[in-house]
């Protein structure tokens, strides 16, 4: 019974992402000014062109190209993903680990940053 709930439970953790808090996540954002972190934006580009985390890449997690696009990027610093509210970073999360990626944080959803105050643009 056990290892059938860790086979239910395990994907779904996966497809949720973890969540970094929101001051941590601040925190890395801050760091991009340093080019240390990348910040990708998965949401689609009329999402993104009505408002995005300041610097940010938009790559949509819903184009037929996604994984090219992020296979791409350099492995070299750290990302931190972002959408409307989570769900679409945690896959592309999840994409970018299969990747080799190896470090990248779920940013959750826009609104979310936005109330931490972190900079935005559009």
């Amino acid at each position: 019974m056990r290892s059938l709930v860790a086979l239910v439970a395990a994907p779904l953790l996966l497809l949720l992402g973890a969540c970094a808090d929101g001051s941590e996540i601040g925190n890395l954002i801050a760091g991009k000014s340093l080019g240390e972190v990348g910040v990708i934006d998965v949401r689609t580009p009329e999402e993104y062109a009505a408002g995005h985390v300041e610097g940010a890449v938009n790559i949509d997690a819903g184009a037929e190209d996604f994984r090219e696009q992020l296979d791409a990027l350099p492995r070299d610093q750290y990302y931190v993903v972002y959408c409307a509210t989570g769900r679409r970073a945690a896959l592309a999360v999840a994409a970018m680990r299969d990747l080799g990626f190896g470090s990248v944080t779920n940013g959750g959803g826009y609104e979310g940053l936005v109330e931490q105050g972190v900079p935005t643009s559009g």
